[in-house]
């Protein structure tokens, strides 16, 4: 027998055609367990007749051996009409039966159910399909049906179709469970995943009205960037931070330009100071997506800090001076000595400091409490000394110094019981009142294996006489010399 849609071999036993799908109007065989049933049934109605008629048929055999007179015609009559009756009882409930089994076939979910995981454990997945389809026309908020509807176009590698099966319990999420709608999501960002389209996870994910969901799979979307600070003017330097969802990068400009991927990518705040910015900035994930860009514009209005004011020239020196530094009272004073310009994270200012030996270059900058930077103060300086006391000279005497004092055990700055050694360096030229010129030496631990840590004893030598001796300070902080 051909199915009459499209022409394919009908195979036995089968309700649906094995090619399309097609239902075949025919009225299917009983189900071996339904039929057992009513089998049973019948029996146990011919059972009863039989035992309620016995009695009457022996009590009449009684009558005729004792030359009784009966009402045979009467009573076979009613007899007659008794069996008919039950007759007609029995093909009305074989046939009912036979209703209830197509019944059953046609309008029972979990028959089409079961019908369509059997075809599919024999890979009759087309098959399996019609029968979830019909099962799913009977119950419209039967999730597992679409679920198992999306499995079976998945292992005929159908995704579309998969897809599609699942987006019913997406596109109809006030029929279906939380639980469902998740899995739902989870299988076709699956799919998608698998296919390599983020781009279709990423839209869909945007679409989501549940906010559980997005955050869930968060790692797949890409939104436009967040911006600390709205749009506006601002009479502070403001901190301007970017932020997105997930992991990625966050590219932007600040001149109105639009950016790519070609440009300066957020790593901290972008520092705003006086003048106008137009942010644009756009996310790119991991997997590739990218954001919409977003735009604010910020207007920055603040004051300007004065340059520091430093005592002391540039020029050439021939005794030592300390340099200070002034700056207005909300400002921060920082400094750098590599020719570099400072920034707040340069050396911070805090009280006035030795002229170096030799040429040295200061910068100095002031900060406001807004972060607003001042101009740059450059001094250049070269200090030389009128002395026939050099550096080295200085410290090899405060070395002497320490061995004499049995702090050291040899020139090589050795200790007892330490695995390590002494080192000492020039760290300025001082002018000590009341006492003279002195070189200013600092006193370093290096251990075994040459990490060099400052120790608290600082050194003075006398860059007239040579004489070393201790640094230390009172109470009030003034230094006093002590000697080694």
């Amino acid at each position: 027998m051909k199915c009459p849609k499209c022409g394919y071999e009908w195979t036995n036993d089968h309700l649906y055609c094995d090619n399309c799908g097609e239902e075949f109007r025919i009225v299917p065989d009983f189900e071996p367990e339904i039929e057992e049933e009513m089998n049973e049934t019948l029996s146990t109605l011919l059972v009863e007749l039989v035992q309620e008629k016995v009695p009457e048929l022996k009590e009449k055999g009684k009558n005729k051996k004792k030359g009784k007179k009966s009402a045979a015609p009467v009573r076979e009559k009613k007899r007659d009409q008794w069996l008919k009756a039950a007759i007609f009882l029995c093909i009305l409930m074989g046939s009912l039966g036979m209703i209830g089994v197509c019944w059953y076939k046609n309008y029972s979910v979990d028959y089409q159910i079961e019908k369509a995981k059997e075809c599919a454990r024999a890979e009759r997945y087309v098959q399996a399909v019609s029968y979830l389809e019909k099962a799913h026309g009977l119950d419209k908020e039967n999730a597992e049906i679409l679920f198992l509807m999306a499995d079976y176009y998945y292992l005929q590698e159908n995704y579309e179709a998969a897809v599609s099966a699942l987006m019913g319990i997406v596109e109809e999420e006030e029929n279906y469970k939380e639980e469902d709608l998740e899995r739902a999501y989870d299988k076709i960002i699956s799919i998608y995943s698998g296919l390599g389209d983020y781009q279709a996870i990423n839209q869909l994910l945007l679409h989501c009205r549940k906010e559980g969901i997005v955050t869930l799979f968060q790692q797949f979307m890409a939104k436009p960037p967040e911006f600390s600070f709205v749009e506006g003017s601002y009479e502070e330097v403001l901190p301007l931070k970017l932020s997105a969802n997930t992991s990625g990068k966050i590219y932007y400009t600040l001149d109105g330009s639009i950016p790519d991927e070609n440009s300066e990518v957020y790593t901290a705040p972008i520092f705003l100071e006086t003048g106008t910015y137009t942010v644009k900035a756009f996310f790119v994930n991991d997997y590739g997506m990218k954001s919409d860009v977003v735009t604010n514009t910020y207007k920055i209005d603040v004051l300007i800090p004065s340059a520091p004011e430093v005592s002391v020239y540039s020029g050439d020196y021939y005794e030592p001076y300390m340099i200070e530094a002034l700056a207005a009272e909300d400002c921060r004073i920082y400094y750098t000595t590599d020719s570099t310009d400072p920034t707040q994270d340069s050396i911070l200012y805090t009280s006035p400091i030795p002229m170096p030996l030799g040429k040295s270059v200061y910068k100095f900058i002031a900060i406001s409490e807004e972060g607003v930077a001042s101009d740059v103060t450059v001094r250049t300086y070269k200090l030389t000394l009128n002395t026939e006391i050099t550096v080295d000279m200085a410290i090899s005497n405060v070395i002497y110094a320490l061995i004499k004092a049995d702090v050291l055990l040899d020139e090589a700055g050795n200790m007892r019981g330490m695995s390590g050694h002494n080192v000492y360096k020039l760290n300025s030229v001082m002018r000590i009142d009341g006492s003279g010129d002195y070189y200013v030496i600092y006193e370093y631990y290096e251990d075994a294996t040459g990490i060099q840590t400052r120790t608290e004893r600082i050194y003075g030598v006398n860059i007239q006489d040579g004489a070393p001796c201790r640094i230390t300070y009172d109470e009030q902080g003034k230094i006093v010399l002590v000697d080694i």
